[in-house]
């Protein structure tokens, strides 16, 4: 499953919280020369933040460490992806068995291809929403908390003799 490190920015009353993440290796991955050329969200600045679960009860400002499901992220793909490529098929393969006939002046087969992509569409989109409703990120630990961090800074800039 993957995980990120991110800050706690806000919380929310239902269990919930929003979580800063900004990349520790800011690049794509194979081809660190272009990342700043190609991509926002591989410079150095970018910054994601994430509504995630909290039952670590982690507070603001504690850097945490987020789980994403790695199923949910795949049957997303395939709702959003599959479920439009099967329609189109789907449309593809009724309008062979309904042959040459024309409704309207136009071929069958335009109507079964044309309306099959967006009624994929429309029901991947549906299907996506239901599965993603739950598939919220996880703060699954607390890294620093922000007094652990603010005592830390102060050591650091506080003059040893």
């Amino acid at each position: 499953m993957p995980e990120y490190e991110g800050f706690v920015a806000s919380l929310r009353g239902d269990g919930k919280g929003e979580v800063l993440i900004q990349p520790q290796r800011a690049e794509i991955v194979g081809a660190p020369g272009v990342s700043a050329k190609v991509c926002h969200c591989a410079s150095g600045s970018s910054q994601v933040t994430m509504e995630a679960l909290n039952p670590v009860q982690a507070a603001v400002g504690d850097r945490v460490v987020l789980v994403v499901e790695a199923s949910a992220l795949i049957r997303n793909v395939a709702s959003l992806v599959g479920l439009p490529v099967l329609a189109l098929a789907l449309g593809w393969v009724i309008s062979l068995f309904l042959g040459d006939t024309v409704l309207l002046g136009l071929p069958i087969t335009f109507f079964c291809i044309y309306c099959s992509l967006p009624l994929g569409v429309a029901a991947g989109v549906l299907l996506y929403r239901h599965w993603s409703r739950g598939n919220l990120p996880t703060i699954t630990r607390i890294l620093q908390t922000r007094q652990e961090m603010a005592a830390s800074f102060a050591e650091a800039k506080s003059p040893k003799v």
